[in-house]
């Protein structure tokens, strides 16, 4: 599953936008709630009953998937991936 860390974890570059992301669904009404830490993140997989998870950060997920590609193609910057086992 992927998630996106919480505004104060990313790089600075990304911070104004998942900060904007949440205060404009605030201002809508809207809760917010898809901001995890990877150990938040890990306790959720156990707790819906995974064995384990491992967080893949998305500058891994940068490297193993998309190096070398020449169409352009991109993961979303900040998101990250939690792999659980059940």
């Amino acid at each position: 599953m992927t998630f996106l860390q919480p505004p104060d974890l990313v790089d600075d570059v990304l911070r104004p936008g998942f900060e904007a992301a949440e205060q404009g669904a605030r201002a809508a009404g809207t809760p917010f709630v898809s901001f995890y830490t990877p150990d938040e993140m890990t306790a959720l997989a156990g707790q819906a009953g995974s064995r384990e998870g491992h967080h893949i950060s998305a500058e891994a997920l940068k490297g193993r998937y998309f190096a070398g590609r020449t169409d352009g193609l991109r993961a979303a910057r900040g998101e990250e991936l939690l792999v659980a086992a059940t």
